[in-house]
């Protein structure tokens, strides 16, 4: 008892004075909450200020009733832009109109109609998961900088600091840097304006901080296109700019240790895939693209689907390359889980599968792929240096499919191609490089399958001609090797043995030199020349046996 007397006092003061702590915290609550809403009282009449001054009286957007087919001449040039009935301006008078006139009348409402437009890219509904979460808070940034700019622009300064302080963490969350750059620039003015010289300090920290990220990743961006330009006209490896990129990535390299950045990581492990491509040393570029897909997949707020898929096409490349038929097949179904049927990736997507099929003797597998991709749908509107090459595909599918025996006659696939083919002699031009030899190279082989030996002597100076004159010297090695095959094969008179024995050497030596990727999706080898190479000779020796050819021994 004598404890709980001693205790009681306290016990009773521990009561009240939690009791007054309640009653203090719920007093202070209640004075924050009449803060915070005098504070939204503020912005709100800011922004209303702002609008009751300066807003259009009826803001010009597309809304509904134009979507919807109504009678009034934007509707109906809005309808007839977005279903494609209208595409120039005479049609679209005449829909309008009834008649042909493109006088001042009609060039009034083209700019309404883009007045509307333009606007309504304010509305857009840029949402997950039609886009990544990355393009919505792209989108979401970039309207917050319009926001924060027009209300501090216009006198809003309290609002547009409440804006600026969220906006400022959503873009650094996103790496959106240059926002960041332009969020920190007005948050330190309103500081100095404000006379807060610890919150000034505070953003131009972070300022310049800041600022050294983008540089870095204005100069990964700027390595990258300068890389990029070197292979717009033409995908060959070009390995005089190997030291050029090595050191492109050292640089970037170095800058990544310092500088955690999306974009820097991304634009780095870009190039450095591409080094690696143009050495050849394919095991180290699959390496670096399941090394970016994991980075993505580990950031996949900050990624975009595009980004996930140029890796795996990529790696996919590469072991196409390497002839790696089952781990290609692994990359195929990755491409076939990222890559939706019928996109412009797609196509690229299935190039690779389809040339891996071939370089691997899956050719049932080629031609199941070779059918899907032209009798898609979207393949009409692929551009018409795309589909020669998939009529080049099929022809090398023909004959590969006739060498092994797997078609008896000329009937089926490629069949009136095939012979047409033959009776015309292709025409070249300078843009296709990979793709005019390839021709030269299949009407060689073709002619050689139906015994025509005249003709590929007029064939052979032409590949000739064309190869010394377009093709870089000191790369395409393979093809180098191979027509140098060739050449021994026609100046020998088409003889097995001889042929076979003074090719040998070129033989071991273009096994042993790794294919050039550009080589492969160029179009120059639709078919390994290895595997062509060992075809040339059992059509050589089968038709000495046939006695077509008269067998010579030295």
């Amino acid at each position: 008892m004598q404890n709980d007397e001693t205790n009681a006092p306290f016990l009773v003061f521990t009561i009240e004075s939690a009791t007054f702590a309640g009653i203090i915290i719920a007093k202070y609550a209640l004075i924050h909450q009449v803060c915070i809403q005098k504070q939204l009282m503020k912005y709100l009449s800011e922004i209303t200020r702002i609008v009751t001054n300066f807003q259009e009286q009826k803001p010009e957007i597309i809304e509904q009733d134009d979507v919807r087919e109504g009678d009034n001449a934007i509707s109906k040039l809005f309808n007839g832009l977005r279903n494609g009935s209208i595409t120039t301006d005479q049609k679209a008078a005449e829909v309008i109109y009834g008649k042909a006139i493109t006088d001042t009348k009609f060039t009034s409402l083209k700019n309404r109609l883009k007045r509307r437009l333009l606007n309504s890219l304010f509305f857009l509904n840029i949402r997950p998961p039609t886009f990544s979460e990355y393009a919505a808070a792209y989108y979401q940034s970039n309207k917050n900088l319009f926001l924060v700019k027009t209300l501090s622009a216009l006198g809003a300064r309290n609002t547009a600091i409440k804006l600026l302080e969220s906006a400022l963490v959503h873009s650094q969350k996103f790496n959106i840097t240059p926002n960041s750059i332009e969020f920190l620039l007005l948050l330190r003015t309103h500081s100095y304006l404000s006379g807060n010289i610890k919150t000034y300090n505070h953003y131009n920290n972070q300022l310049h901080q800041t600022i050294k990220t983008y540089e870095a990743e204005c100069l990964a961006q700027e390595y990258n296109d300068r890389v990029a330009i070197n292979f717009t006209h033409s995908s060959a490896e070009q390995p005089e700019m190997q030291s050029v990129i090595e050191k492109y990535c050292e640089e970037l390299r170095e800058l990544k240790s310092r500088y955690s950045s999306k974009n820097l990581y991304y634009n780095f492990y870009r190039i450095q895939t591409i080094s690696f491509q143009i050495s050849r040393n394919y095991d180290d570029a699959i390496a670096i693209c399941d090394e970016a897909s994991q980075y993505l997949q580990q950031n996949a707020f900050l990624a975009t689907k595009p980004q996930f898929e140029e890796f795996a096409l990529q790696k996919l490349s590469c072991l196409l390359s390497l002839r790696k038929y089952d781990e290609g097949m692994e990359a195929v179904s990755q491409c076939e889980a990222l890559i939706p049927v019928g996109f412009p990736n797609w196509f690229t997507y299935m190039e690779l599968y389809f040339y891996l099929a071939m370089h691997t003797s899956h050719f049932d597998e080629a031609k199941s792929v070779y059918d899907k991709v032209t009798s898609n749908q979207r393949f009409a509107f692929q551009p018409d240096q795309g589909k020669e090459l998939w009529k080049l595909s099929e022809l090398y599918l023909m004959f590969a499919l006739r060498a092994n025996d797997l078609v008896k006659s000329d009937v089926g696939l490629g069949a009136d191609d095939m012979k047409k083919f033959l009776r015309n002699v292709p025409l070249y031009t300078k843009d296709k490089k990979g793709y005019n030899v390839a021709i030269l190279i299949l009407h060689i082989l073709v002619l050689l399958q139906n015994n025509e030996f005249g003709e590929i002597i007029g064939r052979m100076d032409a590949l000739r001609t064309y190869r010394t004159r377009y093709l870089r010297a000191g790369s395409n090695k393979q093809s180098a090797l191979f027509f140098r095959m060739l050449q021994i094969m026609e100046t020998n008179n088409f003889s097995y043995e001889l042929t076979k024995q003074k090719s040998a050497r070129y033989f071991e030596k273009m096994k042993s030199t790794a294919a050039e990727f550009s080589e492969i999706q160029d179009g120059l080898q639709v078919l390994p020349f290895d595997w062509l190479w060992n075809k040339i000779l059992e059509m050589l020796k089968q038709k000495e046996e046939q006695k077509i050819i008269q067998k010579v021994i030295k």
